[in-house]
């Protein structure tokens, strides 16, 4: 399967050569013939014996481009497959199979405001859907925000699902939308966040559920250990020791009329010392893998606490014969490398605005997406003619570039319209057009 982009007018399509012959069947015309909720736009192109599926993906984003810059939370997690669901619940009608749906995080496309899914079906190609499913959820795995509870609890519970035997997109729309449904649910536990009071949400699981509820229980085990605890017994310490180290130092110096004269000085240096302990530790727990904490030098690495419980919801054991197992901390590494790929410049690029009532651009990390859609872009352009998600810069090695993301008024590098996800590297002095906004390099 041969995939390339093009733009046409204001028009960008994903479109795939199938190197096979027959596809000209009753397939082909469903998509050609009927717009179908949920799959993306379909025409067909033939030259001489090359069969091109196009397929419109104007302003829409690839799954895999939100997850480089946004966690996965539970709400999107259930949007994502709630609408993957109800694709494939239309397909019967149409005599499609679900089994021609490409599952791969590049080729789910999302409307970035909504989380609206579209998908892309290909006549003539079939892999089983069992398979493409549960690769589909391993990939999740590390893209979830594991900050949200329940979404992990959720994500861990969809991937254990799609391990069993014979089980279908049905069954995972269920466990997302009604996770106690269906037979062989007894006995309910229920388990509430922690810290939760009184007519606070609390989360719900049957004891047929017992992986899920022991991750959540450790969970909030892990949290407590590093919230309260530092909160109730580390200030007092840090309190107690720097008064007592400032006494010692000042009954060297001056001896006891020292300490009579000084008093003042333990008890401030201890309450210093203090609070400062519990803003440096609270900070540590509020930082994440995304956002501008992450962009402006934080190196991504969560506190203990968390660490812990992402291996406790994502570690899976390989059991490759004379293959030896991945340690929970290995898995770690590889999903922290995974989520800290922001590149902090040590010299800062800028696309100077030509108009003087905008604000240069200051490209200070890569990779750095520019567009109007608030928290998904780092550089919010306010204008009709501005995609959601529109460009994007990058660095490779001294190198600037820029690339088109789908955008439906297109990027211009020195007069040439860019194809979609095309990337240009940029020189001093090139001219930018993103839409209507025009920068020149520097």
């Amino acid at each position: 399967m041969n995939v390339t982009y093009r733009r046409e007018m204001k028009h960008n399509y994903l479109i795939i050569e199938q190197d096979i012959s027959g596809t000209e069947g009753y397939e082909v015309s469903m998509l050609r013939e009927n717009q179908i909720n949920g799959l993306l736009k379909f025409h067909l192109k033939q030259i001489d014996n090359h069969k091109y599926f196009y397929y419109e993906i104007t302003s829409r984003q690839p799954l895999n481009r939100i997850l480089e810059i946004h966690s996965l939370n539970k709400a999107e997690l259930k949007n994502l497959i709630t609408g993957i669901a109800q694709v494939f619940n239309r397909l019967p009608a149409y005599l499609l199979n679900e089994d021609q749906i490409l599952l791969q995080p590049e080729y789910i496309y999302l409307e970035p405001e909504r989380f609206l899914v579209s998908l892309c079906l290909v006549p003539g190609r079939y892999r089983k859907f069992s398979e493409n499913m549960t690769e589909l959820l391993r990939y999740l795995l590390g893209k979830v925000n594991h900050q949200d509870k329940e979404c992990v609890v959720m994500a861990y519970a969809l991937y254990q699902e799609s391990l069993k035997d014979n089980y279908g997109i049905d069954t995972l729309a269920e466990l997302v939308c009604t996770p106690h449904a269906g037979e062989g649910r007894e006995k309910e536990v229920t388990v509430s966040p922690s810290g939760s009071e009184d007519g606070e949400e609390q989360i719900i699981f049957t004891d047929t559920d017992q992986d899920q509820i022991q991750v959540f229980q450790e969970f909030n085990q892990l949290e407590k250990a590093t919230s309260s605890g530092f909160v109730l017994w580390k200030p007092l310490l840090l309190l107690l020791s720097t008064m007592a180290g400032s006494a010692v130092i000042i009954w060297l110096i001056s001896g006891h009329k020292g300490i009579i004269k000084y008093w003042y000085a333990p008890p401030i240096a201890g309450i210093l010392n203090a609070v400062y302990g519990i803003i440096k530790s609270g900070g540590m727990k509020n930082k994440k893998y995304y956002g501008e904490e992450s962009k402006k030098g934080d190196t991504g690495i969560e506190p203990e606490s968390e660490r812990e419980a992402w291996q406790l919801a994502f570690y899976e054991e390989k059991e490759e014969p004379g293959t030896p197992l991945k340690t929970a901390v290995e898995e770690e590494m590889v999903q922290t490398a995974l989520l800290t790929n922001v590149k902090r410049d040590s010299k800062v690029r800028i696309l100077k605005s030509t108009d003087p009532g905008r604000q240069d651009i200051e490209i200070t990390y890569t990779p750095y997406l520019i567009g109007k859609q608030e928290g998904l872009v780092d550089c919010v352009l306010e204008g009709e003619a501005i995609s959601r998600i529109h460009a994007k810069v990058e660095k490779d090695g001294d190198d600037y570039w820029i690339c088109d993301l789908n955008s439906t008024n297109g990027t211009y590098v020195n007069g040439r319209l860019l194809e979609t996800n095309e990337a240009v590297r940029l020189e001093t002095g090139d001219e930018i057009f993103i839409a209507n906004f025009a920068f020149i390099f520097t």
